[in-house]
């Protein structure tokens, strides 16, 4: 099974596309699943009105922006080279991460941010290539608050972005008035927006409200999922420690690309543990860099038997989970 996955072979697109489907065929109304709207900012809010005028749309809109990031993570791949070759298999072990967590399997605030979070992450790796100043410090940050519309704690990346300022290009002071600038400007213009059409301060201060506000109440887990969330973080320890070997051999801009992913996960994690309400919405984002991690551990390892293991408690991990959460539903 891992020689099949690990193959630049069209057919695997086709395979993790089923798999994708197959984790997400849950028929509404038969199933717990409830729409997370709490943490949604007002463009998640606009869009999710709209969809829930009709039962079955916001799982099958939302398994589209799924599999829309499982093609991104390929992409991102083919981009920026952090496995050698090409390969599909982030794209499986983020489905696979995502898969084994039915509860969230809608459309959600996490699933465009992580989008929107990919393509900052992007640009960000891109501007390693370059030892001038550079625009991407500016263009990041939009993409990041872009996200805060849909996802309202995604202002925290904005750390990791000044913490790459500060480590990797401390020389460069003019990138953090041009960080501070990116991530300005899409919350001027839906200022100006809020202003031009509502003439309204208090709709303006709700929505900054909105973006900024803390909630602090953990949602309850099913059993299946704090399971899987257990196997998958074991399974991404396992991988870590191969990682740090790998990197050792790798040029510096693929060095700070995994290290960038690792500082997402890290922001990632801490924002669960300061705001337990956004578990487990936190997943959609802590599978981005927990994918790659993953699958450079699948693509790099010698032991065909070893990786197999890690890949069948994946699999494993997908289909315990979901036959519990049908069961029970």
């Amino acid at each position: 099974m891992l020689r099949f996955f690990r193959s630049s072979n069209s057919i695997v697109i086709a395979a993790i596309f089923l798999i994708g489907m197959a984790t997400w065929a849950h028929v509404p109304g038969d199933v717990a699943i409830t729409t997370p709207v709490e943490h949604g900012a007002f463009m998640y809010h606009a869009l999710g009105e709209w969809l829930a005028n009709i039962s079955w749309l916001p799982m099958w809109s939302g398994l589209i922006f799924f599999l829309l990031t499982a093609i991104l993570l390929i992409s991102t791949n083919n981009r920026l080279h952090l496995i050698d070759k090409i390969s599909y298999l982030p794209a499986l072990c983020y489905v696979l991460l995502i898969g084994g967590v039915p509860e969230i399997h809608l459309f959600n605030p996490a699933v465009i941010a992580t989008i929107l979070l990919i393509a900052g992450f992007i640009i960000l790796v891109r501007s390693f290539e370059s030892e001038r100043v550079s625009y991407s410090y500016f263009t990041a940050p939009v993409f990041i608050s872009a996200a805060t519309f849909f996802y309202k704690y995604m202002y925290v990346y904005m750390l990791a972005v000044w913490i790459v300022i500060a480590l990797w290009r401390p020389g460069y002071w003019r990138e953090w008035i041009f960080s501070i600038l990116g991530f300005s400007l899409p919350l001027f213009f839906a200022f100006s927006w809020f202003f031009l059409v509502d003439d309204d301060y208090t709709r303006m201060g709700a929505f900054f409200e909105e973006i900024f506000s803390i909630q602090q109440v953990a949602p309850p887990l099913s059993i299946p999922t704090i399971v899987f969330f257990a196997s998958g973080i074991v399974v991404v320890i396992i991988t870590f420690g191969h990682m740090l070997r790998y990197l050792g051999s790798k040029k510096i801009i693929i060095r700070n690309g995994y290290y960038l992913l690792i500082l997402f996960a890290v922001i990632t994690i801490g924002l669960a543990v300061v705001v337990p309400g956004v578990i487990p919405l936190a997943w959609y984002l802590l599978a981005f860099p927990m994918s790659f991690i993953i699958s450079n551990y699948l693509a790099t390892v010698k032991s065909v038997r070893w990786g197999a293991v890690i890949l069948s408690v994946l699999f494993a991990g997908v289909m315990v989970a979901q036959a519990i959460f049908l069961s029970t539903g």
